[in-house]
């Protein structure tokens, strides 16, 4: 507009350019406005498939572990910074983000930024000394978070040597520190009574997912699965556990979803009746008529 009204050009070659604009305009994609009720089930079975994954990462290859982090992350979705060896963002698919944004900002150590999870940097270990060789020295005490950071992963069941790889220090300040908060190293699993025991393998058995039955008994979900597998329990693989809502369907509601499909009610609309996913219910139905 400046150009025309300084006479550089005329009044027909400023309509021309203006056509011009309406119709790149015009071709612009219009952003994509998702349904709210489709954003949820899409994170509900977000959810479920992380349940899945994390049951199922212990027993997993290296390629298998890999397909399950792609599967969670945009291209380009993990950003690692090479001078303190560490992830501190990723950039999780979508339908991944309210769940994983759900789970990480519970532990302190992460938040959510635009369409991102970052690392808080009070948990950022200090840049790597990337000057000549040095002679062998203490390693630097833990700050409060490496306490916390460390603290959580030896409750999670990660070993007390790896904890001090990780944090970059030694095995006896791990130790000091587990003793000092008065953390019980033995086995979780060895710490219930008979009872116990047979309770949780009953469940497992029952169809239970491993994580369920190790939050109810307050033990390493990894040492009850090793006592699992010792005990001769087979845990179903990753993909093929049944989700919570299916395992409460009992047989009628089971054959009433059958006929609600038959008489032509949409598979969303009976999918939010029985409070579950669509992708649930798909795999429900196909499941319940290969049985025919």
């Amino acid at each position: 507009m400046n150009v025309y009204t300084k006479g550089y050009i005329t009044e027909q070659d400023l309509d021309e350019r203006e056509e011009r604009i309406r119709a790149e305009l015009f071709e612009l994609p219009l952003p994509e406005v998702k349904d709210p009720e489709k954003a949820a089930e899409e994170a509900i079975s977000a959810g479920e498939n992380l349940e899945r994954m994390a049951d199922y990462w212990y027993e997993a290859t290296a390629e298998e572990r890999r397909d399950m982090v792609w599967s969670l992350l945009n291209a380009g979705g993990l950003i690692y910074d090479l001078e303190r060896h560490v992830i501190i963002a990723l950039k999780p698919r979508a339908n991944v983000l309210p769940v994983l944004a759900l789970g990480l900002e519970a532990t302190l150590m992460w938040q959510q930024r635009e369409d991102g999870l970052w690392l808080r940097e009070d948990y950022w270990p200090p840049k790597l000394d990337r000057e000549g060789p040095h002679l062998p020295s203490q390693p630097p005490a833990l700050t409060s978070a490496e306490q916390e950071r460390a603290i959580m992963l030896i409750r999670q069941g990660m070993s007390l040597r790896k904890v001090a790889d990780l944090l970059g220090t030694t095995y006896e300040s791990i130790h000091r520190l587990v003793k000092r908060e008065g953390i019980d190293l033995r086995p979780s699993i060895q710490r219930l009574t008979s009872a116990q025991q047979q309770e949780a393998l009953a469940s497992l058995n029952a169809g239970v997912p491993l994580r369920k039955v190790a939050k109810q008994f307050e033990v390493n979900h990894e040492s009850l699965r090793k006592f699992a597998k010792r005990e001769g329990i087979g845990l179903q693989p990753w993909g093929q556990r049944l989700t919570p809502t299916e395992q409460t369907l009992t047989p009628e509601q089971q054959e009433e979803i059958l006929t609600l499909l038959g008489a032509g009610t949409s598979l969303r609309r009976v999918a939010k009746q029985f409070d579950m996913s669509r992708e649930s219910l798909q795999r429900l139905v196909n499941e319940l008529k290969g049985e025919r």
